[in-house]
């Protein structure tokens, strides 16, 4: 192999001085299940006006990568100048993992994971990327996986992880079901270097037996990372392959200007404290801030973002079985019982997350509570730094909360909302608590910083 892969190099540099580095297809694999043949494949075109080639090598599920044995490659494959030729046969049968391409910079490579029946006739096919530096997630960073789902054994959902740098990769995975309800959160996952894993079907791994579409997943790794789902239909032989959600956080896109019919909302604003700006203590509390609005204005969005360290858990009134220690308020006007979007904070001993929202006149005067809310076991110690990350979207009529560290997830909650649009002329934001009638409590020590509250 060494002399095939030296008579690709010399065949390269005769037509470009400088050979780029490799690129990764993952989710290889050719399997037969049943009545049907799963197996990816691979386009290749070649542009140029001289004949160009590329060496394949074959990288198993869980193996280390860096570690280079004889026979794991293949080719030369050469392409003629300008010619488009598909792959079926690269990935050998019963094998998994992924393919390492290597060879002529200008060769253009994407993938498939196609199905075919016993007769060799495609009935179904994915796109799969093919992975350079430019694919990968950043370390430490957080990705959501949409479109989980199980009916029996028919329909499957697999989970995918890639780590293609060269040293051990640490990851953790967090499930929940459609409804938001928590499968596992933060399961610890260690891959060798430069390696991929698969888990099939994930879901009865974790001992679920059915789950509604519309499950996800938060993958995170302290390494350079790609992750995917793909799903099986064992029946029809319908696959799909599943990339990460997009966020609008990242996007520097503009929307054009001009108009459109019907009432559309304001412009969006942004509201900043930076810094430490509240540090939580028996003289101050409370930090009560009021953000004015240009005129009376209508969004359909909310978002907060700030950090917060955990101060103590102060006095709490004793007529309860339990303490609340407030974090922060936002309302968008001066009523309680009708403008309250967030009312967040801790329920202890239980150490839950909860918030209790009531925009929409939700307030149920019977029970002395806000009618919807929404709570979660959460891991917040005392003197560690968190960030806060909330979303009232009256586009999708849910609001959420997630509490990260380090960029990993450490617990999210979230509810329906009960309003079509945000109607306001000034945001009201509190953070801190008091020993009140009620079972709420001090909170000293509690440090805020960094708030970002944007209207859209």
């Amino acid at each position: 192999m060494k002399r095939a892969l030296l008579a690709l190099c010399t065949l390269a540099f005769a037509a470009a001085p400088v050979l780029a580095g490799p690129v990764y297809l993952p989710g290889a694999i050719n399997e037969t299940d049943g009545a049907y043949v799963r197996a990816t494949e691979l386009w290749v075109t070649n542009p140029d006006t001289a004949i160009q080639g590329f060496v394949v090598r074959y990288i198993a599920a869980t193996a280390n990568g860096t570690v280079r044995t004889a026979g794991d490659e293949t080719g030369p494959y050469y392409i003629a100048p300008g010619e488009t030729k598909r792959y079926t046969n690269l990935v050998p049968a019963g094998f998994r993992g992924m393919l390492e391409l290597d060879g002529a910079p200008l060769l253009q490579f994407s993938g498939t994971l196609t199905v075919r029946n016993q007769n060799g006739t495609k009935v179904a096919e994915a796109d799969i990327p093919v992975l350079d530096q430019r694919a990968l997630f950043v370390a430490g960073s957080s990705v959501a996986l949409q479109g989980w789902e199980r009916a029996g054994s028919t329909v499957t959902t697999n989970l995918g992880i890639v780590n293609l740098s060269h040293s051990v990769a640490s990851c953790s995975v967090t499930v929940r079901q459609k409804d938001g309800l928590l499968v596992v959160q933060n399961v610890p996952i260690t891959l060798q270097p430069l390696t991929s894993v698969q888990f099939d079907d994930a879901l009865a791994i974790l001992g679920i037996s059915n789950a509604a579409e519309g499950g996800r997943s938060q993958v995170a790794c302290n390494q350079g990372f790609f992750t995917y789902l793909s799903t099986y239909n064992d029946q029809t032989g319908e696959v799909e392959f599943i990339e990460a959600a997009k966020t609008l956080a990242g996007s520097t896109l503009t929307e054009p200007v001009g108009t459109a019919p019907g009432p559309e909302p304001g412009p969006g604003l942004n509201f900043t404290l930076p810094g430490e700006f509240h540090v939580s203590s028996f003289n101050s509390p409370q930090l009560a801030h009021n953000f004015d609005v240009p005129g009376t204005q209508t969004f359909r969005r909310l978002i907060v973002d700030f950090d917060v360290v955990k101060g103590t858990n102060g006095a709490g009134n004793g007529n309860f079985n339990y303490v609340f220690y407030e974090m922060f308020v936002v309302k968008k006007g001066s009523s309680w019982a009708n403008d309250l979007l967030f009312f967040s904070g801790f329920k202890e001993p239980t150490g839950k997350l909860w918030n209790e929202t009531n925009a929409g006149g939700f307030w149920d005067p019977d029970h002395g509570h806000f009618g919807l809310q929404a709570t979660g076991n959460c891991r917040f110690p005392t003197g560690a730094r968190f960030h806060l990350h909330a979303v009232y979207d009256t586009i999708a009529g849910r609001l959420s909360i997630e509490l990260s560290q380090n960029g990993q997830t450490q617990c999210e909650i979230g509810s329906n909302i009960g309003i079509e649009e945000i109607v306001t002329s000034r945001i009201f934001f509190q953070t801190g608590g008091v020993l009140q009638e009620g079972p709420e409590g001090w909170t000293p020590g509690w440090r805020y910083s960094n708030l970002v509250l944007q209207l859209r």
